[in-house]
C-alpha cells in the first residue's frame, strides 16, 4: 500500500513538474515574440495547453512568470560569459564577442531583453530582480573595462558599451540582403572596432 502511495505522489509531482515546464516554455515563446502588454495569462495557458486557473498554482501573476522565464533564459548567457573571462587575457574583446554571438544565436533572450528594456515601467515589483540580472552583466563588463580605463570613467563607459553592443544587434541582426552569417561577421567586426576604440583611451 505504501509503495502505491509513493508511486501516486511521484506521478503527481512529475505531472506538476511537466505542467510548470510547459507553462514556462510557452511564456518564453510568447514573451520573445510579443511585448509584455500583449501577452496575457490566458494566451500563455492556451499555448501551454493548460487551464488559465492552473497557471496561478505555479505563478502569482504575469510579472512573476516573465521574471521566471527571463531568469532561465539569461542564466545560460551569464554562465557562458563567466566561463569566457575566467583566467583569460584580452577579456574585453572576448567578453564582447561572446555576448554578441550568444545573443545573435538565441532569439528568445534577445527579444525578451529588448522588450524588457523598452517596457521597463510595466514590470512593476519584479523589476528589481530583473535589474539584478542586468547588473550582473554590467559587473562582468566593468571588470573587463577596468583593465583599460580609470575607475572614474567606468560607470558611464559600461552603460555606453552595453548599449552599443545591443545597438549593433538591433541594427544589423536582421539586415536584409545579406546572409545571417554575413550579418554576424559584420557585427563582430564592428564590435572589435568598438573595443579597440575604447582601448585607445587607456590610462
Amino acid at each position: 500500500m505504501e509503495t502505491k502511495e509513493v508511486q501516486h505522489v511521484s506521478k503527481r509531482q512529475q505531472k506538476k513538474t511537466i505542467n510548470r515546464e510547459n507553462i514556462i516554455n510557452a511564456a518564453i515563446e510568447l514573451f520573445s515574440s510579443k511585448s509584455f502588454a500583449e501577452v496575457s495569462m490566458r494566451a500563455i495557458a492556451k499555448h501551454a495547453n493548460v487551464s488559465p486557473g492552473l497557471i496561478y498554482q505555479y505563478f502569482d501573476d504575469q510579472q512573476h512568470l516573465f521574471m521566471t522565464a527571463f531568469k532561465i533564459e539569461s542564466s545560460s548567457l551569464l554562465n557562458v560569459l563567466h566561463q569566457t573571462v575566467e583566467g583569460q587575457d584580452h577579456q574585453l574583446e572576448l567578453l564582447a564577442t561572446k555576448y554578441i554571438e550568444y545573443m545573435y544565436m538565441h532569439d528568445n533572450l534577445y527579444h525578451m531583453m529588448t522588450y524588457f528594456m523598452l517596457e521597463n515601467e510595466q514590470h512593476g515589483n519584479v523589476s528589481q530582480e530583473l535589474h539584478d540580472i542586468i547588473d550582473e552583466l554590467f559587473s562582468l563588463f566593468r571588470e573587463a573595462l577596468r583593465q583599460h580605463l580609470p575607475d572614474d570613467h567606468l560607470k558611464h563607459t559600461v552603460q555606453l558599451f552595453f548599449a552599443s553592443l545591443n545597438g549593433l544587434l538591433i541594427t544589423y541582426k536582421n539586415l536584409p540582403g545579406r546572409s545571417s552569417d554575413s550579418n554576424l561577421q559584420h557585427i563582430k567586426q564592428l564590435t572589435s572596432l568598438l573595443v579597440h576604440t575604447i582601448k585607445r583611451q587607456e590610462k
